[in-house]
């Protein structure tokens, strides 16, 4: 019993904050995730939070796009108040915020 425990990937519990334009195409401002451990930001990006909104899918890849392709009109990503890598790994207790670019003037 012990081994098979052992042997179990261990899941996390990873907190994401959406803000603006965001907030408005998911209709949520925070959510939670349970992702395995090793798990990679970009994965959480590309991969779960579209999964779990389909209906809004194909406008969270699209305003994301330019922070995936590196450019600076894109969204910003935020782990723990640091600016994030996409190929970070998660850690229990993370709190993800997306920002929508920001403009001045």
């Amino acid at each position: 019993m012990l081994n098979t425990f052992l042997s179990e990937e261990a899941v996390m519990r990873v907190k994401v904050r959406y803000f603006a334009s965001l907030r408005e195409v998911l209709g949520i401002g925070e959510e939670e995730y349970e992702v395995d451990e090793g798990t990679k930001l970009i994965d959480l990006l590309l991969n779960r939070i579209p999964e779990r909104h389909r209906y809004a899918a194909e406008i969270w890849r699209e305003r994301i796009r330019g922070l995936l392709k590196g450019e600076a009109a894109g969204y910003i990503v935020i782990v723990n108040g640091d600016r994030a890598k996409l190929d970070q790994e998660l850690k229990d207790g993370d709190l993800v915020a997306v920002l929508p670019p920001v403009g001045g003037g």
